[in-house]
């Protein structure tokens, strides 16, 4: 069985509120303000800041909603246009015929049925934004993410703009590519709730294929996830609020695991109480091809305002090397537990 989105919308709590958003863009979508009246409690008050059901807040919901989609990274932008298809953006059609029209118009997506699949992952990134923990507007307002074309230095001495290349929320097709690619994953960092949730799809199928995923996350009941959220952009989340969203995190992988039917030892999850040094992905680290994507934190800014590079073991294998062995360390530190699936 593969993982649903509706699936992952129930690990993280919000089965009720993703329902109610797949409802609200169901026909043509919204045709005025007062097509919010049905939308859950949790929408209303978290996502759109509605009050009550008075046709004066009902239209400040939807200036809201607007807002949120501005605010959102551009591909889920555009699919949230999609789904919603406020003012008839998309035509004067219902949900189906408008996802065909995009499907045929934007060759990037893909097929009609990735068309769904990704605008359901829309709709509940955009929840999951709302949370108290989460940080609300990933993308900063401004092009200093521009992604840089690592091949126009023409031959140029190296600068950082041309190793920085890599951004965390706006993933390169390169890093797309690596998931779509890979027999194993491991990945140390935070929480690490929105990768699992934007690549769902690619970890089951590893899980499936007999690969294996190693997850090294914060311990959500320990003390640095706390420290944690001081150096967040969004700080002033209550500990209960942080705490839920790492623990979030490992119900989205162990929703991913018992879709995939894959045996326990094929999704190892570990946690540690410490403030990790970087976030990274490494893929097929046993392969001559192993390569590893890094970001760096940062102090009260955007996520895609991470420094990130990418750094392959056939072309840089001293700074591959020191990379995978301090992941393998804090792996096997003695500090370091097990998380037990279902836990």
């Amino acid at each position: 069985m593969r993982v649903t989105v509706a699936m992952l919308a129930r690990a993280q709590g919000l089965r009720d509120d993703f329902d109610s958003l797949q409802r609200l863009r169901h026909g043509r979508g919204i045709t005025s303000p007062g097509d919010l009246y049905y939308l859950s409690g949790f929408v209303k008050r978290r996502v759109l800041a509605i009050e009550d059901d008075t046709d004066s807040q009902l239209k400040k919901g939807l200036d809201n909603l607007k807002k949120l989609i501005e605010r959102a990274p551009p591909r889920e932008r555009e699919l949230l246009r999609l789904s919603f298809n406020i003012d008839c953006a998309f035509g004067d059609f219902n949900w189906l015929d408008r996802v065909e029209d995009f499907a045929l118009n934007h060759a990037w997506i893909g097929s009609s049925r990735n068309v769904r699949h990704q605008a359901d992952l829309a709709l509940l990134q955009l929840l999951m934004r709302a949370r108290p923990a989460a940080e609300s507007e990933p993308v900063p307002p401004s092009d200093f993410d521009t992604m840089i074309d690592p091949a126009a230095s023409n031959g140029h001495t190296p600068t950082a703009t041309g190793l920085f290349v890599e951004n965390y929320v706006h993933n390169s097709p390169r890093f797309a590519g690596s998931w779509e690619d890979a027999r194993a994953v491991d990945m140390c960092g935070f929480g690490h709730n929105r990768m699992a949730v934007t690549y769902s799809n690619e970890i089951g199928r590893i899980l499936r294929s007999g690969g294996r995923v190693r997850v090294l996350m914060q311990d959500p009941e320990g003390q640095a996830v706390l420290d944690a959220n001081r150096r967040s952009s969004t700080p002033k989340a209550s500990a209960e609020d942080v705490r839920h969203q790492h623990r979030s995190a490992i119900a989205t992988l162990t929703s991913i695991r018992a879709a995939a039917a894959a045996p326990a030892e094929c999704l190892q999850l570990r946690a540690y109480d410490i403030m990790p040094p970087f976030t990274a992905y490494f893929f097929d680290s046993d392969d001559e091809t192993a390569h590893a994507y890094i970001w760096f934190w940062s102090w009260r800014q955007p996520s895609s305002w991470r420094p990130g590079f990418f750094v392959a073991r056939a072309t840089d294998a001293l700074w591959y090397a020191r990379f995978r062995s301090q992941f393998e360390a804090m792996w096997t530190d003695e500090e370091t537990r097990e998380i037990a699936h279902g836990s």
